[in-house]
């Protein structure tokens, strides 16, 4: 016993020999482990003690504490999705720690929507670029499309102007149709909303993530929806754990970044005074005004968004509060958003039930543009914009010029809007790898439309009122069954979706003019003059059923095949073609798991290939396929004493039970690739489209069609381009880190067929008419067209070689006297751009953060009617001009031709952002403040406001070509670009 104990004290000194001062050697690390891009706190990353097993991980609010000992000098710091780091700590007992994305890492876990399911990025067979929220574009973000703008390759965003209720016109991969909606389709949480310009009324800080399926494989498990790509946007959602409240503000002010170049006062008395039998003191009113300016102010804006979320025992949820105020640059022109989210998800029955459950409401109200730029140039300098009781200057020019500061601001025009989306589902595991669902969604969409015209005398104008309601809403649904099973090295999932959606809309509205009480505005449209009264309204109905199915198969992270159809109806098409299949079938392999795995410096290695068919549901309308009959002229029917001269009704619309969906097929080849120990990383997508049964509005014999044209399905184009995106980190350090990624976008797009034939009358045009020349005796003059073998909006214009000693301007070496006709011959110039490209720069250093964003477009030309109209001296001396106008020599009244088609080639600075993020601040887990602006510079030879020109606008057929259908890359007194800078916040409470 004695011998028990004493090996028992011997035992005990040993320890304590050597434990003891191994304890008192050990010591304490404190710190805090951040993403280096935005600064959030980082829970749950992995730190430990390097060679050894002591190790801890972080809190919820990034922050840890490690005692390990003092011999140890380095921690290894590593999370998934972000590059493991080893981190100095001689000498320190607190540190902070800023962790850098891993484009490899993330590819292992990342989950990537594909439609109606989702998938590992490393394990994605077709074209889908991914982006999330510490990604998105800096600064003022207003629209959550502008987050996005530059950063996708294939996606192009084109925001002409900074009006802030315009909508960016959005383009992926090329032109799509030429008649028909070309946005591509947007679901938002599984909902595929009904119109994807509600995106706007999304606040841009509640998006987590975007997806964007770019080529038909992927996009073909949408179907008749799918021709003009996805974007499947993903909201950010609550976590179990404590409950967390965020606040994210700023405060900005935009200032317009350019004006033209007009004559002031001094310059204009001064050049109408040489003008011969010109008296000087009738154009003198004594004014002093620069009219772009007076139509303008420095506008401000406001954001402010406040989000709560939380969870415990399988229940998640997260919810919003978000108020923007976006005042535009032009007079009485804002936009104020207040928008309510509500998302939710509660698992159940041991994790086997999975509801999930989301509200989004938005209220929106807009006052929009009313200032007639037009007039900025007609009215001279001279002219005031207040008489000296403080009252507005009216006046009538001689040719389209009234005080547009009276204007601007006496006239109401505004919009209200409430949005609404209503979604839930629930899903149900039968067995582990079996699961049912049904899903359900509401989007009733209602806006209305004011507009008040007052009277002004001096004009000869009566007021005038005008009221419209439109609602919108549909009930979709869905029952799918889900697949997903792995054995040994063999993964196989399969979805199969049965889908029901029902559309509708109602319009109404109601005229009046001459009220004899305008103070009620729009308020007693009955008010008027009864003789001019009028209503319009019209409802809307149309249904689309399908069917789809998809099988994806996975051999060991190695070989990836994947098949889907879907099979659409639609009650829009005429009844012999109401029916659609879309095919796709794309496969992958990773090299790196084969031929390059010996390959050091090759981290991942995949080639992919697809083929699929996607349709364009929206190139038409409800009830395009059937005859209608429409109002025509009065008759006199006089055994109605009450109501005797009666609207006659006449065939408006032939019937087409042949008309079928607009299909897209297109193959793609890419590839995916990380080296350099993920210090270089990017995909390559090689893409060939063409778009078939294109639809147009073709002329026909009266008889024996009831009506002069009619609706068919005739035309093609083809899409063949390149999409490459780039991300390197050429500098990943202790304290400072920089990461730069860059894509670029080759498109080229050609009409290949305009022509062919319906119950054999042969339907063929040579070229469609799409935008004219806009100005005094210009209107009816077509410029671009859609023609065979060219790009969409190909200009036809004569070729401008000069002027003559006269100062008459000169085609191909001659005046216009020269030619028959007195017109000139004229050549095909495409203005399409060569590529469209963005570069971002990124750099941490401790808390410091900074980013900027280069994008660009090169190649395209752009056709600057504003000159055209404004920059000569035959305007002189009843309107204004430009400062060139009196030194370029010409004389002769303007003429459209390639001297005003320009090059608009830029490079913008189109955001940078410097912010600084503050630790161990009591009671705030995270705060990060931040200065920032959007368009800093542009670099460019265009001579316009700015280059940036709309050039993807909704064409309406017309084959008289009474109206312009579609100013693409037509340049005409643009809403002005503005230059913001904004300063704003961010922190969470936990």
């Amino acid at each position: 016993m004695q011998l028990k104990n004493l090996l028992k004290v011997s035992c005990l000194a040993i320890f304590c020999f050597f434990a003891v001062p191994a304890l008192a050697q050990n010591k304490v690390i404190t710190g805090k482990v951040t993403d280096s891009h935005d600064g959030s706190p980082m829970p749950g990353v992995s730190i430990v003690a390097k060679g050894s097993t002591i190790g801890t991980n972080t809190g919820p609010d990034g922050s840890f504490k490690l005692s390990l000992p003092a011999t140890n000098n380095t921690l290894v710091v590593s999370f998934i999705g972000y590059a493991k780091q080893e981190v100095d700590i001689t000498g320190k007992t607190s540190i902070n720690i800023a962790l850098v994305g891993s484009a490899t890492a993330l590819s292992e876990v990342q989950i990537v929507s594909v439609g109606y399911g989702s998938q590992r990025r490393k394990d994605v067979t077709g074209a889908i670029s991914s982006i999330s929220a510490k990604d998105f574009n800096q600064g003022e973000a207003t629209n959550p499309l502008t987050q996005l703008q530059g950063k996708v390759p294939g996606l192009v965003i084109t925001n002409a102007g900074s009006d802030p209720t315009s909508t960016p016109t959005v383009r992926l991969r090329g032109q799509t149709s030429i008649t028909g909606n070309q946005n591509p389709l947007v679901v938002l949480d599984g909902v595929l909303l009904d119109d994807p310009n509600q995106l706007r009324n999304i606040p841009p800080g509640d998006i987590a993530s975007v997806d964007v399926l770019k080529d038909a494989s992927a996009a073909s498990i949408y179907g008749a929806r799918g021709a003009n790509g996805v974007l499947l946007v993903t909201t950010k959602k609550g976590r179990e754990g404590g409950v967390s409240i965020s606040y994210d503000g700023y405060t900005g002010i935009d200032k317009q970044s350019k004006y033209y170049d007009l004559l002031n006062r001094s310059e204009y008395l001064s050049a109408i005074s040489a003008l011969p039998n010109v008296t000087v003191s009738t154009y003198d009113k004594g004014g002093n005004t620069d009219w772009q300016k007076a139509v303008s102010r420095t506008a401000y804006t406001q954001s402010h968004a406040v989000a709560i979320s939380g969870g415990a025992n399988g229940f998640t949820y997260r919810g919003s509060v978000s108020y923007l105020n976006q005042q535009g640059v032009a007079l009485n022109n804002d936009k104020n958003m207040l928008g309510l989210r509500f998302s939710a998800e509660q698992k159940a029955l041991n994790n086997k039930l999975d509801i999930n459950m989301g509200i989004t409401y938005s209220r929106i109200k807009q006052n929009f543009n009313n200032v007639n730029y037009d007039w900025i140039f007609n009215t001279p300098p001279t002219y005031p914009v207040y008489n000296a009781d403080g009252s507005y200057y009216s006046y009538s020019l001689e040719y389209n010029g009234h005080n547009p500061v009276q204007h601007a601001v006496k006239t109401l025009n505004n919009s209200y809007e409430n949005l609404a989306i209503l979604y839930a589902s629930a899903d149900y595991s039968i067995i582990p790898s079996l699961k049912i669902g049904v899903t359900g969604s509401t989007n009733p969409d209602h806006t209305q439309n004011n507009l008040f015209n007052p009277s002004f005398p001096t004009e000869g104008t009566v007021n005038n009122a005008k009221s419209s309601s439109y609602d919108a809403n549909s009930y979709k649904g869905n029952i799918h069954i889900n697949y997903d099973k792995t054995f040994g090295k063999h993964s196989v999932s399969a979805t199969a979706v049965y889908e029901y959606n029902d559309y509708f809309t109602n319009n109404f509205t109601a005229y009046g003019e001459n009220y004899l009480v305008p103070e009620n505005q729009t308020d007693n449209l009955g008010g008027g003059n009864p003789q001019k009264s009028a209503i319009t309204s019209n409802k809307t109905e149309y249904k689309l059923i399908s069917f789809l199915a998809r099988a994806q198969y996975n051999y060991d992270s190695r070989f990836y095949a994947t098949a889907s159809i879907r099979r659409d109806g639609s009650s829009k098409f005429g009844p012999n073609h109401e029916w659609g299949y879309f095919p796709a079938m794309d496969v992958a392999y990773r090299l790196k798991r084969d031929l390059v795995k010996n390959v050091e410096w090759i981290d991942d290695l995949k080639i992919r290939a697809g083929f699929g068919v996607t349709g364009n549901a929206d190139a038409i309308t409800p009830y395009s396929a059937i005859g209608l009959y429409g109002t025509g002229n009065t008759y006199y029917n006089p055994s109605d004493n009450s109501f005797p001269y009666k609207p006659s009704y006449q065939p408006s619309q032939n019937p087409n039970p042949d008309l079928k969906w607009e299909k897209r097929q297109g193959t793609n080849v890419g590839i995916n690739f990380s080296l350099f120990n993920n210090r270089l990383s990017g995909d390559v997508d090689f893409y060939n489209d063409k778009t078939k049964d294109l639809l147009y509005l073709y002329r026909v014999p009266t008889p024996p069609f009831l009506f002069n044209t009619i609706l068919a399905n005739v035309g093609s184009l083809s899409n063949k381009g390149v999409d490459i995106g780039l991300t390197g980190q050429p500098i990943i350090g202790k304290s400072f880190n920089w990461t730069v990624s860059g894509n670029i976008t080759f498109v080229k797009t050609r009409i290949t067929n305009l022509a062919g034939t319906y119950n054999g009358f042969n339907l063929a045009v040579d070229q469609i008419p799409l935008g004219n020349a806009l100005g005094r005796g210009l209107s009816a003059t077509p410029i671009t067209y859609l023609k065979p073998g060219y790009a969409p909006f190909v200009f036809y214009l004569p070729h401008y070689t000069g002027v003559d000693a006269n100062g008459q301007e000169q085609f191909d070496g001659q005046t216009v006297d020269k030619y028959p006709g007195g017109i000139p011959p004229s050549h095909y110039i495409d203005p399409s751009p060569k590529f469209n490209y963005g570069i971002t720069n990124s750099f941490n250093y401790h808390n410091w953060s900074f980013n900027f964003f280069l994008r660009g477009v090169y190649g395209q030309k752009a056709f600057n009617n504003t000159f055209l109209q404004y920059e000569t001296s035959t305007r002189l001396p009843s309107n204004n001009t430009t400062r060139a106008a009196l030194t370029n020599g010409v004389k002769s009244a303007p003429t459209a031709s390639d001297r005003w088609l320009e090059g608009a080639s830029y490079l913008r600075m189109d955001n940078a952002a410097l912010g600084y993020t503050f630790n161990k601040i009591k009671g705030i887990n995270s705060l990060r403040v931040y200065v920032a602006t959007n368009n800093l510079f542009v670099i460019t030879k265009y001579r316009g406001l700015d280059p940036e020109i709309s050039n993807a606008i909704s064409y309406n057929p017309d084959p008289s070509n009474a109206t312009p259908q579609n100013q693409s890359y037509i340049d005409n007194v643009p809403y002005p670009k503005t230059r913001s800078f904004v300063i704003g916040a961010n922190f969470s409470l936990k």
